[in-house]
């Protein structure tokens, strides 16, 4: 009797494939400048999805079905505090040796969850439910958990497949490439929504959903052919062990402390920039304007990531990180200045400016998370630093949610003018910004 091949067997033909997903094996230096194309590719159709499946658009879709800026602080401020699930998935990565099924895993179930999240709140807001803004809430927070859980060992894989030296002027070639994916892909979702009748507005929205999800797990399979290297082996030391190795690290610990104020300070103000933007300014009556100002031109500027990573390998990590955020800091003073006449001009300005420090300073602040650790460690070292990043984000948002909650419509009469709840919150956010950027960048020793 023959022996029963793959294609006569659908069960051994799916452990065949999954075999070849999974498979680990030593990266060949001839096959480096593909895989770098590839990972760039797949970051372009990651990004792509991420920016019309949570961007401006999901910020307008949640505003159809009832979210109040409180909710929107409290949404932001909720995934942010889930961070430290990270540090979870990180061990269990290193203790496993199979960073790359745990990353596909919760890749997978996050985007599909994320869209059965926006069907279901649809649904629900159709049928006049009252609670659909916490149904909403409670299913982006657990995809969005899931989407922070598949970062460290995606991060541990990519970091030791790309050479170090190469490392920035990698990063800064896919940021390039992902600003110009997004915004190829952003201005027509836009135009297509603006351009609708007002009663199938919600229908195009869940078009640009569905497109996107689709183009989100089309970036999984790109990332099929990508192949992992076998990691370097756990020590096999304590949970509680692992996790305060990063913090006993006396260079990253400084890393860390500039990076827990420089979060809240950010997600202070930036956490309800899009509400600010489409409400007090106007411009959810102009989703195209908008996405031009915010989402285009903001990419626009990371279109100099080729330039900034190669300037993250040539004049070092730390002093990037200080001009880049010192730039960055300035973005919430454009804010302060936009009027609803002015929105775009102002709006516009700053995301382009803060697109080229923003890159350049994630740039060098990835290859600081990555290269620092030893090679065993580094997925617990990158958690670790997210967790604490976000944790610290996340309290800057749900403050922020409380301020808007208990400002109100009121506002406060200083010298410089009368400031309602958002500018406060911009104020506040810009001082934090360029305090933490001043006088903690400097004391960090690589």
């Amino acid at each position: 009797m023959p022996a029963q091949t793959d294609n006569n067997n659908p069960d051994l033909a799916r452990k065949s494939l999954r075999a070849k997903y999974f498979v680990q094996r030593v990266v060949s230096p001839w096959e480096i400048p593909g895989i770098m194309r590839k990972y760039t590719y797949a970051g372009a159709m990651s990004s792509v999805w991420m920016m019309l499946i949570s961007g401006m658009f999901f910020f307008q879709f949640g505003n159809t079905v009832g979210m109040s800026n409180f909710q929107w602080g409290l949404l932001a401020g909720i995934s942010s505090c889930l961070m430290p699930a990270q540090i979870v998935s990180a061990i269990v990565a290193q203790r496993t040796g199979k960073r790359k099924m745990i990353w596909f895993y919760l890749a997978i179930t996050e985007r599909s969850l994320k869209l059965i999240g926006i069907l279901l709140a649809l649904w629900l807001w159709q049928l006049g439910w009252p609670g659909v803004s916490t149904a909403l809430i409670v299913i982006v927070c657990i995809s969005n958990l899931l989407g922070m859980m598949h970062a460290p060992p995606w991060m541990s894989w990519m970091a030791d497949v790309i050479p170090e030296d190469h490392h920035g002027a990698f990063w800064g070639r896919r940021t390039a490439w992902i600003a110009l994916s997004v915004i190829a892909t952003t201005v027509p979702a836009a135009l297509l929504i603006d351009k609708v009748p007002a009663d199938q507005k919600i229908n195009a929205m869940l078009a640009v959903f569905v497109f996107a999800t689709i183009v989100g797990l089309l970036d999984l399979i790109i990332h099929g052919s990508i192949p992992e290297p076998t990691p370097a082996a756990s020590q096999g030391q304590k949970f509680t062990h692992e996790i305060l190795k990063p913090i006993q690290d006396h260079k990253f610990r400084r890393w860390l402390v500039f990076h827990a104020c420089w979060s809240f300070g950010l997600y202070l103000g930036g956490s309800l920039y899009i509400p600010f933007a489409l409400k007090d300014m106007g411009l959810n009556n102009n989703l195209l304007g908008g996405t031009l100002a915010i989402t285009c031109l903001g990419f626009a500027g990371g279109l100099t990531g080729g330039w900034t990573g190669k300037l993250v390998d040539r004049l070092g990590v730390k002093r990037i990180i200080l001009w880049g955020h010192l730039v960055w800091a300035f973005l919430p003073a454009m804010w302060l200045m936009a009027t609803p006449e002015t929105a775009l001009y102002w709006l516009g300005a700053g995301s382009l400016i803060s697109g080229v420090a923003c890159s350049a300073a994630n740039t060098a602040a990835n290859k600081l998370v990555t290269r620092v650790p030893p090679p065993e460690l580094r997925a617990v070292y990158v958690a670790v630093s997210s967790s604490v990043g976000s944790l610290c984000g996340g309290c800057g948002a749900i403050t922020a949610g409380f301020i808007m909650y208990a400002f109100g419509q009121s506002v406060v009469i200083t010298p410089i003018g009368a400031l309602g709840g958002f500018q406060v919150l911009f104020l506040i956010s810009l001082c934090l910004r360029i305090s933490s950027t001043a006088f903690l960048i400097r004391r960090i020793r690589l």
